[in-house]
């Protein structure tokens, strides 16, 4: 069986970048992380390390709740933190799209 977090990790040693040095650029952000299962977390960082990610104000989609449209369906997580080994993450980025009721900037 192929072991993804092992890629990962050879990978990022290769090119000589850790998860911790990637992350500075996201504390305090919105972040979208996509896990080896599928599921989907999205929530801003409190603290992280190179073994765990420690998201607040968490919403949980998995990869099949998705429209014809492509939008996925999104579920607020009812704890008040969310804790994630780094080494079951697929995918980061950041989340930066409109807040819902946010006012249009006209310049």
């Amino acid at each position: 069986m192929l072991n993804i977090a092992r890629l990962k990790i050879d990978a990022c040693e290769v090119i000589g970048v850790t998860f911790v040095d990637e992350m500075k650029e996201f504390e305090g952000k919105d972040v979208v992380i996509i896990m080896e299962d599928g599921r989907g977390y999205r929530g801003k960082i409190l603290r992280y390390d190179d073994d765990v990610i420690v998201l607040k104000d968490v919403y949980e989609t998995l990869n099949q709740e998705v429209d014809e449209r492509g939008y996925m369906f999104w579920r607020r997580v009812l704890h008040s933190k969310l804790i994630i080994r780094t080494n079951k993450i697929l995918r980061t980025w950041p989340w930066d799209a409109p807040k819902v009721g946010a006012e249009k900037s006209t310049k």
